[in-house]
Order: structure tokens, then sequence, then C-alpha cells
């Protein structure tokens, strides 16, 4: 992994009566900035059944902020894989349901100005995806 690479997993386990509801959730994109709070605004642009190009705009301010991606929602694996082509933030966040368990996997690289603060943006990013899980989670347990 280059300098500028951050890799790490996060789990949240839920219900297994919970599943299809986690699923509908965790797959509906232009929900996405409800649960994922680093995403302040989603844009979809391109819709292809379930391959979307999205414009997004982070939560941090500044010219720096916005971006595009890629987002395959795979109905039959129960997997959204975002691939983040432009922006601040590279690479693919791979998130699915594998059993009870709802599963984030970052594979990201930040761009070259915020490398001093990669170890804060690494805990923050972590953090950030546990917080979006438990918020999943949570809206599925609520949601009747």
């Amino acid at each position: 992994m280059s300098i500028l690479g951050l890799e790490f997993t996060v789990k949240q386990t839920f219900r297994n009566e919970l599943g299809n509801k986690v699923w509908k959730i965790m797959s509906k994109v232009e929900d996405m900035p409800k649960y994922w709070r680093g995403h302040r605004e989603i844009s979809v642009v391109g819709n292809d059944g379930s391959n979307y190009i999205v414009k997004i705009r982070f939560a941090f301010p500044g010219p720096n902020n916005t971006g595009m991606a890629r987002i395959l929602v795979d109905n039959e694996n129960k997997r959204v894989t975002i691939n983040y082509i432009k922006g601040p933030i590279r690479g693919y966040v791979i998130n699915y349901i594998s059993n009870n368990t709802i599963i984030s996997q970052w594979r990201v690289s930040i761009n070259p100005l915020f490398v001093l603060m990669k170890s804060w943006i690494k805990r923050h990013f972590m953090e950030g995806a546990n917080n979006a899980l438990l918020r999943i989670v949570n809206e599925a347990e609520t949601t009747t």
C-alpha cells in the first residue's frame, strides 16, 4: 500500500430476520448521506440498472470536497461496491451482508494534501463507517 493508502474493515451484526430490511436500506444509493454522514450530498448523474454514476459532495468544507464515484448494487450477492474515481478520495469501499453481519471494507487513497493527517483520517473514517453501519441496523430494527 502506498503512503496515501488506507485499508480497514468494520462490521456490525444484526438479528437474522432483519437481513432483507438491512439490504433494502444499504442498497438505496440516493439515501447514502442519511447513513454515511461523510457524504453530505449524492446526485445520481447516470443509472443503468444496478450501475450508478454519482456526484458526491463530502461533509468537510473547502474547494476539494466534491468527487465522482461509480456504484454497483449487486442484489444477488447483497453487495454495494463504491469506486471513488475523482476527488479527494480514490479507490474502493465494498459494503456487503454475510450471514447476519453487515461488513464495510475500505481500500482507498487520500489526496496528497491530506497526508499529514492520514492517521487521524483513518480513525475518523473507521469511526464514521462503524456509525453508518449502526445507523443502518438501527433503521432496520425500527421500520415495519
